[in-house]
């Protein structure tokens, strides 16, 4: 008796026939489902495995956002400790009042955006219709700004704009070229004025920002203009 009893005991044995009756078993758990109750069975359980790899994916993008936005907070930390940082920053706030206060200059509006602080001066302040060269107007205009440009201490950009109406009696040729004509002679007018030639850039984008949308009279006036950008950050 004893080695039958040995037998009987064999993991082994005990697994193989445990394995003959699950598949004993299978025939009788089909039955209890029909083929289309299967079908929907297989597509639901794909459709729950495409909504998890998809929150799998939303979930790993906001968790990057999470660590970007982190960051960015302790840039600004970091920036809102320092105190040059802080006294430029006090420095343009103290501008842009001056600019808007007694300290105004004909012709130039003083903007705050999100780059940073503008001077926007209109078209005919700077230059005849379809022209490039500065009127004395202008210059005069320029020299009262240039002080202040260069107190400043940030990095500019000089940005010419244009209306729509096409060049027409102009050696430009087209409006886009009009544009950067126009911001480099500015640019070079300030340089002559003391502006640190390393500070300056400049950029045409002839009709394509405008200030005002349509084509009334009013609406281009706004549009031709040269801005003057005091980049922020630096």
């Amino acid at each position: 008796m004893g080695p039958v009893s040995q037998r009987a005991d064999d993991p082994r044995r005990v697994g193989r026939r445990l394995a003959f009756a699950a598949l004993a078993l299978l025939p009788l758990f089909a039955s209890c489902v029909s083929e289309e109750q299967y079908r929907r069975a297989l597509a639901d359980n794909d459709n729950l495995r495409k909504i998890r790899d998809g929150l799998d994916g939303q979930l790993q993008a906001l968790s990057q956002q999470n660590e970007g936005l982190r960051a960015e907070v302790e840039r600004l930390k970091g920036l809102a400790v320092d105190p040059q940082w802080r006294a430029r920053q006090q420095e343009l706030e103290r501008l842009l009042q001056e600019m808007r206060g007694a300290g105004a200059i004909t012709g130039v509006t003083p903007r705050e955006t999100a780059e940073g602080l503008v001077f926007e001066i209109q078209g005919e302040v700077l230059f005849a219709s379809g022209r490039a060269e500065i009127t004395e107007r202008g210059r005069d205009t320029l020299s009262q700004l240039a002080g202040r440009l260069t107190a400043s201490g940030r990095r500019l950009r000089v940005e010419g704009h244009t209306d729509t109406d096409p060049i027409r009696n102009s050696p430009w040729k087209t409006n886009l070229r009009l544009s950067a004509e126009r911001a480099l002679v500015v640019a070079e007018f300030l340089i002559s004025a003391g502006v640190p030639e390393d500070r300056i850039g400049i950029a045409g984008y002839g009709p394509f920002r405008p200030r005002a949308d349509g084509d009334s009279d009013a609406a281009k006036a706004q549009n031709r203009r040269v801005e003057i950008l005091l980049i922020r950050g630096d």
